[in-house]
């Protein structure tokens, strides 16, 4: 992996055709979460609230998907996601995003999370498809306040459709974590080449056609214990994976590599279960898809 090329940070500019989807999450006076505020545009689209067993009280589930049949050259997509003081609610996708082939533009993908006085919000879409020369920018940025917590995951899967060797072009990558003063607290940044991955080296990604990582964000509980929580539960077949403090006393988080996506999913569910259950007492269930 190579230092993030700080020349795309041009890409970050608003366009004016950019497409938004933003969410704001509220607690009602009985404690149940609802969603206050929404706006929604093409091609996203957002499901009903519903409830899933192994959840805590009051937390809905939403779906967030696409109408558009993945990310296409030139698309700019923004979300924001905003969880009101002490609401808890679980956010994830219908399924998984193909990010189609490119000529010349890239797709860019920019994510806001606002977690409030005492919110707890899960983030956990499907990962990403890269097909042969795609192009992806992708960026988050996660704004804590006191007594939150931000539980947020993001992986990736490689796929040739015509069934040879074909490698997206490059992907970027951006995690940052800020306190809501704007303070820094963690900066994930990376940016790979798709020719430099199929190279199949150990120090990168090996053989493995699968990665994600997950981030807990939360002082409820010893970030020591959260990384312990989640090396134990990513003790699993066809996985390679490791988990650490956060910088700054911010959480922990987990990077894991997978031979397919079907390792990989159950590496991501593991570690979020496992964490889940750490803060919250309750052991969630696989959303239905």
């Amino acid at each position: 992996m190579k230092p993030f090329d700080l020349a795309g940070a041009a890409l970050a500019a608003e366009r004016p055709d950019a497409i938004h989807a933003d969410i704001e999450f509220a607690r009602d006076p009985v404690g149940a979460t609802y969603v206050r505020r929404q706006r929604v545009g093409y091609p996203f689209h957002l499901g009903r609230a519903l409830t899933s067993p192994g959840d805590p009280a009051g937390m809905p589930t939403l779906y967030l998907q696409s109408c558009a049949g993945g990310m296409f050259e030139g698309d700019d997509l923004r979300l924001r996601i905003e969880a009101g003081e002490r609401s808890s609610a679980h956010v994830t996708s219908g399924a998984s995003t193909i990010v189609h082939s490119m000529e010349l533009e890239p797709a860019v993908q920019r994510l806001e999370i606002h977690a409030r006085e005492g919110a707890f919000l899960e983030y956990l879409p499907d990962p990403s498809i890269l097909f042969p020369r795609a192009r992806l920018d992708n960026r988050v940025r996660i704004t804590v306040h006191p007594g939150s917590t931000v539980i947020a995951g993001d992986s990736l899967l490689l796929h040739d459709p015509k069934g040879g060797n074909g490698v997206f072009d490059w992907l970027r990558s951006e995690t940052r974590i800020e306190e809501a003063s704007g303070r820094l607290l963690v900066c994930d940044r990376f940016r790979i080449e798709g020719s430099e991955l199929a190279r199949g080296l150990a120090g990168v990604a090996g053989t493995s056609a699968a990665q994600g990582s997950l981030f807990v964000v939360t002082g409820a509980k010893p970030a020591a214990d959260l990384v312990a929580a989640m090396r134990e539960a990513l003790l699993l077949p066809d996985v390679y994976a490791g988990a650490a403090l956060l910088p700054n006393r911010a959480g922990a988080w987990a990077r894991i590599l997978a031979t397919d996506a079907a390792a990989l999913k159950t590496a991501m569910f593991n570690a979020w279960s496992a964490t889940r259950k750490l803060l919250t007492g309750a052991m969630p269930v696989q959303r239905r898809k």
